[in-house]
């Protein structure tokens, strides 16, 4: 069975039919392509891309990889990166750290001169060169961090760079799974980076574990009667009762299936693969067991999205159905998530729904 280590990191030739201004990008679609860091079969096409992505973000650059010096993104990104800006597509990337998360060094760091240099001027220079118009904070589990005024911090840090970098859109992604803590400005004042941040993306995906509960119903339900299942409605109160700016949040929604624990071999975590490998299963009894989206629930989520939320993220595009598989065309889960959000008419696909 072909499985793919879970690893935390998170087109068309026309422009955008949507604009931007200074309040950030309104009723976009982003679509995520995690790149070389994800390890699967997909080949980068630019004119198989959904013609409905407004937006694409493609892998991370990493403070932290080849020990933080020279080569922080890799190179098959920064030439997927090169053909989009040539087919003056907006182009986005995470930032954030390939093993050991050390964000004091970032946005508190000890030596001011060391991190202007090989840190901050590398990231600048790597944006600018690439013309990359927007970056993605990779901070999903801001409330493990104990840093003294995290919030200006991080804000500083905002005001800096894109004093450097003209016209770059920054945003902050947070795990939903922290909506509980949403409302405490205490613990993270979302007042403070409101004034900077452009986009918040509250990330909807592994809201529970793959388990029996979840494999009927989804990772991530919209709603549930099971009473430790954490639902987008809990998440969506939370976003709704916090002090963060309502007219710049995106919901990032799921799209990989994954193999639950009892699955895997011993050493192994929990894993997730693609709706490639799902859907050209031979063996039923295993893939049954897998944790998916049924048709219905990606086409809701990408609905409940819209009512509250001015823009949709999908994580991630080569963990889709990229090779038709499915037998309902390519990127068929991405295909239903914004047909909700576009209110287009739902579409079932058979196969996405064997379970």
């Amino acid at each position: 069975m072909k499985i793919i280590i879970i690893l935390i990191f998170s087109i068309s030739y026309y422009p955008p039919l949507t604009t931007q201004d200074d309040s950030g990008v309104k009723n976009q679609v982003i679509c995520n392509i995690a790149g070389r860091i994800w390890r699967s079969t997909y080949v980068f096409n630019i004119s198989q891309l959904p013609e409905r992505c407004d937006i694409i973000t493609i892998g991370e650059y990493a403070f932290d990889r080849n020990g933080g010096i020279d080569v922080h993104i890799k190179e098959s990104d920064k030439g997927t990166i090169r053909s989009l800006v040539e087919a003056n597509k907006p182009v986005y990337t995470h930032v954030g750290f390939q093993s050991t998360v050390d964000w004091c060094s970032i946005f508190d760091p000890s030596d001011k001169d060391i991190f202007q240099k090989q840190i901050f001027d590398p990231l600048v220079s790597f944006l600018n060169t690439f013309k990359v118009n927007g970056i993605i904070i990779n901070l999903k589990y801001i409330y493990k961090n104990t840093m003294d005024d995290y919030a200006n911090k991080i804000s500083t840090f905002v005001t800096n760079i894109k004093k450097k970098v003209n016209k770059l859109i920054v945003c902050l992604l947070i795990a939903g799974s922290n909506y509980q803590y949403f409302i405490n400005d205490t613990l993270f004042d979302f007042t403070i980076t409101n004034k900077v941040l452009d986009l918040y993306i509250i990330d909807w995906s592994l809201l529970n574990i793959c388990d029996n509960d979840t494999v009927k119903c989804g990772l991530s339900p919209i709603t549930s009667n099971i009473s430790d299942m954490v639902t987008i409605e809990q998440v969506n109160s939370g976003v709704n009762n916090s002090s963060m700016d309502k007219s710049k949040i995106y919901a990032r929604m799921q799209i990989f299936p994954v193999i639950p624990k009892k699955l895997l071999s011993k050493d192994a975590t929990y894993c997730i693969t693609t709706y490639s490998i799902y859907c050209s299963s031979t063996d039923s009894t295993n893939s049954s067991q897998w944790c998916t989206n049924p048709s219905k629930l990606s086409y809701d989520q990408g609905a409940y999205a819209k009512q509250s939320y001015v823009g949709i993220v999908l994580d991630q595009l080569d963990t889709d159905d990229y090779e038709g598989c499915c037998e309902c065309g390519k990127f068929p889960v991405s295909n239903q998530i914004i047909d909700g959000w576009t209110a287009s008419p739902f579409k079932t696909c058979p196969k996405l729904d064997h379970n």
